[in-house]
């Protein structure tokens, strides 16, 4: 992946899971990160900062026009 853009906060893992699998539906390469990413979090754990959502800068119109269709107000 090249540079990489934030594109949305997540309460939890679970949503964010959801989103990244959205993404790779529609072809949209994306990088969770999180502090409980691969430390024993469940996939419904809410972590303090969230679970943030990166993509490649190319994507980053559609990707956002498509999160927030689908987690508007998450």
């Amino acid at each position: 992946m090249g540079n990489l853009q934030f594109v949305k906060n997540f309460p939890n893992r679970a949503f964010a899971e959801q989103a990244k699998e959205v993404l790779e539906r529609n072809h949209i390469g994306c990088v969770l990160k999180s502090p409980d990413l691969g430390i024993l979090g469940t996939t419904s754990s809410s972590t303090l900062n969230g679970v943030d959502l990166y993509v490649e800068e190319t994507e980053f119109k559609r990707a956002h026009e498509l999160l927030n269709a689908l987690f508007n107000g998450i």
